[in-house]
C-alpha cells in the first residue's frame, strides 16, 4: 500500500491541530483573580433593578434620567420617573393644580422618551406632596427602589450653589443608595 501525502491535506491537518491546541489553551487558562472589593463593587451596581429618578423638566433632571438609564442598561433595570408637585400647606393635597400638572406631564413625557430610547422598562407618576423630598422618599419606599438618581441643585453660581434642600434631605433619609448628579456651574 502506497501512502502519498498531499500538501493540502498536510496544511488542513496543521490548521486543525493548531486550532485544537488554541482551543484547549483557552479552555484551561485560569482568568486572573479579581480582588473581592472589585467584585463587590461590580455586583452592587449590577444589583440595581429599580431606579427612581425625580424629574423637574429642566436639562439637569433630564441628564439624571440619562445617567440612570446608563447605570441600569446592562441589567435592564426598571426606571421609575416621578414628578412631585409641592402643594402649599394652605391647600388640600387633592386640590387640582392644572398648570403644575401640565408641567409635570411634559417633564415626564420628555423623560419617558429618554428611557424608551434606551429600551428599558419605565413607569412614571405625578405625586402631590407637601415637600418634594418627602414625596421622593415616599415613592422610594413604596416602589422598593434600589437607587435614586437625582440632581444636586442649582447649576448657577451664587449663594444657592451646591446641594439643594430637597437633595440634602433625600441623601440624609433615603432607604436606598442615592446618586447625586451635579451639573457644572454655568457662568
Amino acid at each position: 500500500m502506497d501512502v502519498t501525502l498531499h500538501p493540502l491535506g498536510i496544511g488542513l491537518a496543521a490548521i486543525f491541530v493548531t486550532s485544537m491546541a488554541l482551543l484547549f489553551r483557552w479552555m484551561f487558562s485560569v482568568p486572573p483573580q479579581v480582588p473581592r472589593e472589585v467584585a463587590a463593587a461590580c455586583h452592587s451596581v449590577a444589583a440595581l433593578q429599580r431606579i427612581l429618578v425625580p424629574v423637574s423638566g429642566k436639562l439637569e433632571s433630564e441628564r439624571a434620567v440619562e445617567l440612570a438609564c446608563r447605570l441600569g442598561a446592562q441589567q435592564r433595570a426598571e426606571i421609575l420617573l416621578a414628578y412631585v408637585i409641592e402643594v402649599p400647606f394652605t391647600l388640600s393635597l387633592d386640590t387640582p393644580l392644572p398648570a403644575e400638572e401640565a408641567r409635570g406631564q411634559e417633564a415626564l413625557r420628555v423623560a419617558r422618551l429618554i428611557v424608551e430610547r434606551h429600551g428599558l422598562p419605565v413607569t412614571s407618576k405625578i405625586m402631590p406632596h407637601r415637600q418634594a423630598s418627602a414625596g421622593i422618599l415616599h415613592l422610594a419606599k413604596e416602589g422598593m427602589v434600589d437607587a435614586i438618581v437625582m440632581t444636586a441643585g442649582t447649576p448657577r453660581p451664587g449663594p444657592g450653589e451646591g446641594l439643594g434642600r430637597t437633595s440634602q434631605e433625600v441623601v440624609r433619609r433615603a432607604p436606598c443608595e442615592v446618586i447625586v448628579h451635579k451639573c457644572p456651574v454655568r457662568t
